[in-house]
């Protein structure tokens, strides 16, 4: 990787497509419960992955108006990512259909 942000993007999108292409509908299906806790444990995997990577190191990520540490470029990152792919699933899953259709 050439760039500190790049690796981190990276780990977020292979998670992310991980989780909602094949995690998510497995365990989760139209359940919100399960689908946060899934959220919750990928969302700690990125974190994970990114922290034995960068604990302890000075280094500073670009979020375009600030530089921030590695814990919040990886979640800011990681919801900026997931938003698009959560309203896709949801749709697609009809999570928020009402209970009178």
């Amino acid at each position: 990787m050439s760039s500190p942000e790049q690796f981190v993007l990276m780990v977020n999108a292979v998670i992310l497509l991980c989780a909602y292409f094949i995690v998510y509908p497995r365990f989760a299906g139209a359940d919100q419960n399960r689908l946060a806790i899934n959220d919750l444990v990928a969302n700690a995997c990125a974190l994970l992955v990114v922290g034995v990577n960068f604990w302890g190191t000075e280094v500073r990520f670009d979020l375009l108006v600030t530089e921030v540490g590695w814990f919040g470029f990886t979640v800011m990152t990681f919801l900026l990512m997931e938003l698009p792919l959560f309203f896709w699933y949801a749709r697609r899953h009809q999570l928020f259909r009402s209970n009178d259709e």
